[in-house]
């Protein structure tokens, strides 16, 4: 296995405990991204399974944007994963193996997501891209699916609220609650880890071109009240 990541500590802290071969890569750069798949696929011998996971939310209203943020923004959130599949497509379909790309999307891209216009589309785009690579390279046995997560307790969330990680998973789980999400918290890593994982194995051999919501049924449910507390 091979990780890549912008910080080189990250990189190399994923990559020891999984194993793995640590590769330190801005693939906002096209150039950047060929170097880092490139290397992945020497040290590996091969590419099979690619986890293409890039991107950053940048919460503001719609009306307060400026062209700069717009580039910023799709470029780090589409055009990065753009920037992966082209280089790892090079490699897929040359190898004649087949294969599979798993991307991460976002709920943001599916429904409106108010302040977070740039995202929501960028998300959006990483959602047709799968679609299109999936009916392109599906003749060369190449899969290409997306996960869609809504807001997720990772460590870069944890951290901003300045209490014990347990007490911010609580503070987290009770907004999601609140908002109405139906498991009545917010996703962990792990559980998107997971469905990441199904798509990039066996398990989805058949599966190309779809995303996964992985939200705690928040897509699923109605937003107007219209009685009360269910059990």
């Amino acid at each position: 296995m091979a990780v890549a990541d912008i910080d080189r500590e990250r990189a190399a802290s994923v990559a020891a405990e999984v194993g793995g071969h640590a590769i330190v890569a801005d693939v906002r750069s096209a150039e950047a991204a060929v170097a880092a798949v490139d290397e992945a696929h020497e040290v590996l011998g091969g590419l099979t399974r690619v986890a293409n996971i890039v991107g950053l939310v940048d919460m503001r209203p719609f009306a307060t944007t400026d062209p700069a943020q717009w580039e910023a923004q799709l470029r780090l959130n589409l055009l990065s994963q753009v920037n992966v599949c082209h280089a790892s497509g090079r490699h897929l379909l040359a190898d004649g193996r087949g294969g599979a790309i798993a991307m991460v999307a976002s709920v943001s891209g599916i429904y409106g997501a108010r302040n977070q216009a740039i995202y929501g589309a960028s998300k959006a785009g990483v959602m047709s891209l799968a679609r299109t690579l999936a009916d392109e390279w599906g003749r060369h046995g190449v899969r290409v699916n997306c996960v869609a997560p809504d807001i997720t307790a990772v460590p870069r969330l944890t951290d901003a609220i300045d209490v014990p990680l347990d007490e911010a998973l609580a503070t987290m789980d009770a907004m999601a609650a609140e908002e109405g999400v139906p498991l009545r918290r917010m996703g962990r890593a792990h559980e998107i880890a997971g469905p990441l994982l199904f798509l990039l194995s066996d398990l989805s051999s058949f599966m190309t071109g779809q995303t996964l919501v992985v939200d705690g049924g928040t897509i699923v449910h109605f937003p107007h009240r219209t009685g009360g507390d269910q059990t």
